[in-house]
């Protein structure tokens, strides 16, 4: 799981630099596009289904991962590095909340009060500085959102469903979706072929060494490790960019990452029959 956090803080930080030549939903349609390219030896040598059966629910896991990683990639570009990638980390929160409305689960009083203070966690890493709670922070926490429902709608898929048919759908879909948001398209000059090779494969290892941490252990005893991502963004932020790092967003990060670490062992001793192979499976 450490070498998973490692190679996302990698693609975040490449996703950062070739935001300053390219759109970044240039960068989401290449990093779908070769990401699509990725999986298909893989969905041919395990000889899975390419479509799935259960197709209106891949599709909308498809259109919620997409979703939730334009957004992701757009504050990317936009916000300090280590706040972008530190509100990316609340969807636990909000799968939490979202499950009661949509799969009427009734979390535990332990639970709502872990939510409140992963909020207030929010609310300090937001009050440092002269850009908190800009348009650009609110689409960070929408991104959240899109991926908490990408979670969810995982865990209403069948067992039967191979999770390479789940990250095909979701590739397929976010390189058509981002076709939409292309205007006045710039080739990338060698410097930048290199920042997209980074995306695409440091995001694809970090796939990869998280499913196997979580099929290995339980999550609960790994998770807190996949926090060394936005641990490492913050101290890259700070080291190439000079963004401060304050008492009030140590504090912020404290409530974040304990709260969505004991969020994840409360949830997992709750999903123990949830397969890993769903269970794992990232939205970025």
């Amino acid at each position: 799981m450490s070498q998973s956090a490692i190679c996302f803080s990698i693609m975040a930080l490449c996703v950062k630099y070739a935001s300053m030549s390219l759109s970044p939903f240039q960068i989401v349609f290449f990093r779908s596009f070769f990401g699509t390219l990725i999986v298909l030896p893989f969905i041919w040598r395990k000889k899975v289904s390419l479509w799935g059966e259960e197709r209106l629910k891949l599709t909308s896991r498809g259109i919620c991962g997409f979703g939730a990683l334009i957004l992701h990639f757009y504050t990317i570009a936009k916000l300090d590095l280590g706040l972008a990638i530190m509100l990316n980390y609340t969807a636990p929160i909000f799968t939490v909340i979202f499950s009661v409305f949509f799969l009427k689960e009734r979390p535990s009083p332990s639970l709502c009060f872990l939510i409140f203070l992963s909020f207030a966690g929010v609310i300090l890493l937001n009050a440092r500085s002269g850009i908190a709670w800009s348009p650009a922070v609110w689409l960070a926490l929408l991104s959240s959102i899109f991926a908490a429902f990408a979670y969810l709608s995982i865990r209403t898929i069948r067992q039967r469903e191979s999770p390479y048919t789940v990250v095909f759908y979701f590739t397929l879909i976010s390189t058509v979706g981002s076709l939409f948001f292309l205007k006045g398209w710039k080739w990338p000059d060698l410097g930048a072929w290199g920042l997209i090779a980074g995306v695409v494969i440091f995001s694809f290892f970090g796939q990869v060494w998280m499913t196997t941490a979580l099929r290995r252990a339980p999550a609960y005893l790994v998770t807190p490790f996949s926090y060394l991502h936005p641990v490492l963004s913050f101290a890259y932020g700070w080291l190439l960019w000079g963004d401060a790092i304050t008492w009030i967003t140590a504090a912020g990060i404290f409530l974040i990452v304990g709260s969505g670490s004991l969020i994840s062992y409360f949830e997992t001793k709750r999903e123990k029959k949830l397969p890993a192979s769903l269970s794992s499976e990232s939205c970025l």
